[in-house]
């Protein structure tokens, strides 16, 4: 399977998972000719604000663990002094 085509698939499956998302969610106010074929389910509203909480928890969580596993800097022996260094290139210009 090709980029191509995996794009065209993902488009799709994206575009059909919407339709029957709306069609979940606001089949109350379309009339009682949908009830039979999606019934309309507070869950239509509760799963994704919950998917968007847990999303940004996961995150917040990686971040932490990152922070924590990760060892600090080796310290440089010799700081870098930018202002020597302009001195430096300075007097190698005039001579």
């Amino acid at each position: 399977m090709n980029d191509k085509t995996l794009g065209y698939l993902i488009m799709i499956t994206t575009g059909i998972i919407m339709i029957g998302y709306f069609f979940w969610s606001f089949a109350p106010y379309l009339g009682t000719t949908f009830e039979w074929l999606i019934p309309y389910s507070e869950w239509a509203y509760k799963l994704p604000v919950i998917g968007a909480a847990y999303l940004l928890l996961i995150i917040v969580l990686w971040i932490g663990y990152t922070m924590a596993t990760t060892p600090p800097p080796i310290p440089l022996e010799n700081p870098l002094d930018l202002d020597e260094d302009e001195e430096d290139d300075e007097k190698t210009e005039d001579n």
